[in-house]
């Protein structure tokens, strides 16, 4: 199935005589889209498409039946916290028809916090529970399993180098919730993180960082935080993307790898955290250069496959299961078939992506199946029956549907 080269649809909203927001559907899938809601000083609307592709393949490739959008609130780098709010709810009463019956479902993306999202879900008329605290910046887990997923597969992507993981090392590029957490469990498999960078500075140290007198540092200063590490050598953030490093992660705006700077990168691996991280370029240049690129929608997927599954309000140890054993197998998978096709990897993703988006225009029937049995599973009374041992295999049961035409071993 070839996607149209424009966005189906363009959603404009005004502030007066300036510019509120942009919502940019790329597809429609079963009548709905899903994508973040980016908030910035301003909103593209060529950034939003390409966002919102990204998240097109990234349903399709697990089978679920969603379309791509992507959302972007303009707010004013000065802006008071009860401007930032009245211009979320702005946003939200525009947005109101679309998303109060469900064709486009918003999450939180760079820049918005879980009480941006509440506003908007609120001012639309959806029911969104209490508000997030005033004081609490950074409450989404969706950041924290998109950076697993982008560890877990980064790490599968050295095992079929031949690379032990215990051995390797990362820099990050865009430090913040989502390399957060990739950072974790990449040295939790002993890997060494090296080197990373903000929008304010860098920070190499060839010894390994101390994640968690980072993670105290970025609670403290946010992205200043590279400039208060005591040890290791300031760099300039664009030399970052330049180190000799095993895995190289950007992991926070669109085209951080692009045609001018893809010559200079010396890694082996790239597994964004982010969408839309590489240029098409820069994917073909690294690729020819003989680097494994990882597909964005892919490495990055952990934080829509738990999403997935909110009705039954998983267990840390079935949030566990779905991306160590059933995300991992899908990746190495992935890796397997590419190798003995020949084939790039980010092109077999998106072929495979585009067949499993072909059958559900076709038929979504047993993607509403699926969904519908997530739903049943997380009423209150039968979460109250279900013991929560059982909640881990029960969720990697019904796992098993979401996955590429890939056959698994």
């Amino acid at each position: 199935m070839n996607l149209p080269a424009e966005p189906r649809l363009i959603w404009r909203a005004s502030d007066g005589p300036g510019e509120l927001g942009v919502l940019v559907f790329d597809t429609l899938v079963a009548g709905r889209a899903c994508g973040g809601v980016r908030v910035a000083a301003a909103a593209s609307v060529e950034e939003l498409h390409d966002l919102a592709r990204v998240m097109t393949y990234k349903f399709a490739f697990f089978g679920i039946a969603c379309g791509g959008a992507k959302a972007g609130l303009v707010v004013p780098p000065d802006a008071t916290p009860a401007e930032r709010e009245r211009r979320a709810r702005a946003f939200g009463a525009a947005l109101a028809p679309l998303v109060r019956f469900g064709t486009y479902v918003p999450g939180t993306d760079l820049g918005c916090r879980e009480r941006d999202l509440w506003h908007i879900l609120d001012a639309a008329g959806v029911p969104a529970g209490a508000a997030p605290p005033l004081d609490v910046d950074e409450t989404s887990t969706t950041a924290a399993h998109s950076g697993w997923s982008a560890a877990i597969a980064a790490i599968a992507a050295l095992e079929a180098r031949g690379i032990a993981s215990s051995a390797a090392t990362l820099a990050i590029a865009g430090y913040g919730r989502v390399g957060a957490a990739l950072a974790a469990r990449f040295t939790a498999a002993g890997g060494r993180l090296v080197g990373v960078s903000t929008t304010r500075g860098a920070v190499v140290d060839a010894a390994g960082l101390d994640l968690k007198r980072l993670e105290r540092l970025r609670a403290e200063h946010g992205d200043a935080a590279p400039l208060h590490y005591p040890r290791g050598e300031r760099v300039a953030p664009a030399e970052l993307l330049a180190l000799d490093v095993d895995v190289l992660a950007p992991c926070a705006t669109r085209h951080m790898l692009d045609a001018a700077n893809a010559a200079s990168v010396r890694c082996r691996i790239v597994a964004p955290g982010a969408n839309a991280a590489l240029s098409a370029p820069a994917e073909a240049a690294l690729g020819a250069a003989g680097v494994t690129v990882l597909p964005d929608f892919v490495a990055n997927a952990g934080g829509i496959l738990v999403s997935h599954f909110w009705p039954m309000r998983m267990t840390s140890a079935a949030v566990e299961r779905l991306l160590e054993r059933h995300y991992r197998r899908i990746v190495t998978a992935l890796l397997a078939r590419a190798i003995a096709d020949g084939t790039a990897i980010p092109a077999l993703a998106r072929r495979l992506a585009r067949q499993n988006l072909a059958r559900l225009a076709s038929d979504g029937r047993a993607a509403a199946r699926h969904e519908r049995l997530i739903a049943e599973l997380g009423r209150p009374r039968v979460r109250r029956l279900l013991p929560r041992a059982l909640v881990a295999p029960v969720i990697a049961r019904v796992a098993r549907v979401l996955r590429p035409p890939l056959a698994l071993a």
